[in-house]
């Protein structure tokens, strides 16, 4: 079971519900992941990244973690899971 985190942007421009998203990706990995949100030191085999838009840079580079998925949109919510199970 994989130990993941999650981040989301400043939301200054979402263009789809974010947290629907994360509640899509988290029951559909159920299976495989197990996601909180992050603490200070501790170590995460993934964090994904949910931003709005496609204009955020930001990697949250202060987490801990082998893998970052990054999902900029409601498209890429197959995208994300299938990355993620593929670690598991």
């Amino acid at each position: 079971m994989l130990c993941c985190t999650v981040k989301f942007c400043g939301g200054c421009n979402p263009r789809y519900d974010r947290g629907e998203a994360y509640q899509t990706v988290r029951t559909s990995l159920v299976d495989a992941a197990s996601f909180s949100y992050p603490e200070d030191g501790v170590h995460y085999d993934v964090l994904l990244i949910i931003r709005g838009c496609t204009g955020c840079p930001y990697l949250y580079e202060e987490i801990d973690a082998d893998h970052r998925v990054i999902m900029d949109s409601a498209d890429g919510i197959p995208e994300a899971i299938r990355t993620i199970r593929q670690l598991a």
